[in-house]
């Protein structure tokens, strides 16, 4: 099961890299779909499989929306970013996980002793990225995709210390509630898109 977790982790900072550097809507999706297969995995090492597969599936519901959402929308051409761009956020993405390998060992042992140092990096991780997303991008699709990830983040290391089933009812609701708001921010913003286009 330490390597099952171990790989987790691994696939939780390469889909969170992927999230920050790029901005093709498809990759996007995948990558915050391995997400929650990764947390769900974590989840399962604090509880039992059938409460942590409410948070997999519920995470494949928001991102199937979301990404529905983006294909039904009429699409521009994807803005090609400058490597400058490139290569800032993934120096971002860098720091991050950096701060979060010195970090989390520190923080398990005065905050979260009955912890694995796992479960504590994976929520950090997904966590510290989602909040970098959010400050480099204004993005509908793409701060959705951050504030999920956030929670997702949040409910990782939420998982190993609390196993309450109404909680767990709750989470999955506001995941669902986040992901219809995407729906709707993205069609707002795609609608306004389309309105521009077409005024003289």
């Amino acid at each position: 099961m330490q390597i099952l977790s171990t790989l987790a982790f691994v696939f939780i900072t390469i889909t969170s890299m992927v999230n920050l550097i790029l901005r093709e809507w498809r990759i996007n999706a995948v990558a915050l779909a391995l997400q929650y297969l990764a947390a769900f995995i974590l989840v399962t090492l604090s509880w039992p499989v059938g409460m942590a597969v409410i948070k997999l599936i519920v995470g494949w519901m928001a991102s199937a929306a979301i990404a529905l959402t983006s294909l039904h929308q009429s699409q521009k051409d994807p803005t090609t970013d400058s490597v400058a761009s490139l290569l800032f956020r993934g120096l971002a993405g860098l720091l991050v996980i950096m701060i979060i390998f010195i970090l989390a060992p520190r923080l398990q042992e005065s905050i979260f002793p009955n912890l694995d140092l796992v479960i504590v990096q994976g929520g950090l991780m997904l966590m510290g990225m989602s909040l970098m997303q959010l400050g480099t991008r204004a993005d509908p699709y793409l701060n959705i995709i951050s504030l999920l990830s956030l929670l997702t983040g949040f409910e990782i290391i939420h998982a190993a210390l609390e196993s309450s089933t109404l909680l767990t009812g709750m989470l999955a609701v506001v995941n669902l509630g986040l992901a219809l708001a995407g729906v709707y921010f993205i069609s707002q913003s795609s609608a306004a898109e389309g309105s521009e286009e077409k005024a003289p």
